[in-house]
């Protein structure tokens, strides 16, 4: 299809953190990509999408920040307009993870987990990701704990309990309520407490209709 490309001043453009599928700007390819201007190098448009008024940037963070650094005060862009966030998200993801550096495990995870949250299927994600769908498997799977009741029982979370098993899940939420209760939580991390979190919605799930 072809495209549009119009020149657009780049401080009449909007970056929103929200929406940019990466933890941080690498400073290092900005340098590169300026210096490469300097000596005449043509670099593609950027995209911008309109989304409630603003013209925001989907791709092409790195090159703009390069022609501010040079003091130029335009950017040749392809516009598209989009009528929803969750579009405009998917629209990043899918750029971004096409070309240039490729997405860390961190930033791969906290994508999906985005997509998901606009109500994408695996299909779709798998697409927009540019991963396998194995892959995706991985990052998506919850981490594997096991907790110890009173009674010296394993208890696999993340698994749906035997109905026989209810009164050792009571036990083991119990275990569970007392590490919220003194912030002593045995995570390494924010992506892990989230994923322990759905795991206890789980359970009391099952524990409400027993």
């Amino acid at each position: 299809m072809l495209e549009t490309v119009v020149a657009l001043k780049i401080k009449d453009l909007t970056f929103d953190w929200r929406l940019y599928p990466r933890f941080e700007m690498d400073v290092a390819v900005v340098a590169r990509y300026a210096a490469a201007m300097r000596c005449g190098v043509e670099f593609p448009p950027v995209r911008v999408g309109v989304f409630k008024g603003q013209n925001i940037v989907v791709d092409g963070l790195h090159r703009i920040r390069a022609r501010e650094q040079l003091e130029i005060d335009y950017v040749d862009a392809v516009v598209r307009v989009f009528e929803s966030e969750a579009a405009l998200f998917a629209e990043c993801v899918s750029l971004n993870s096409a070309h240039g550096k490729g997405f860390t495990g961190a930033e791969l995870k906290a994508n999906i987990r985005r997509l998901e949250r606009y109500e994408f299927n695996v299909d779709e994600i798998v697409a927009l990701t540019h991963v396998p769908a194995s892959e995706f498997r991985r990052e998506h799977a919850l981490p594997f704990l096991v907790l110890t009741s009173p009674s010296g029982k394993k208890i696999s979370v993340g698994h749906t309990p035997d109905p026989n098993d209810l009164v050792e899940f009571k036990n083991a939420l119990k275990v569970c309520a007392r590490w919220a209760e003194s912030r002593m939580i045995p995570i390494e991390n924010a992506e892990t407490l989230a994923s322990v979190l759905q795991c206890f919605l789980g359970f009391g799930k099952v524990l409400s209709n027993a």
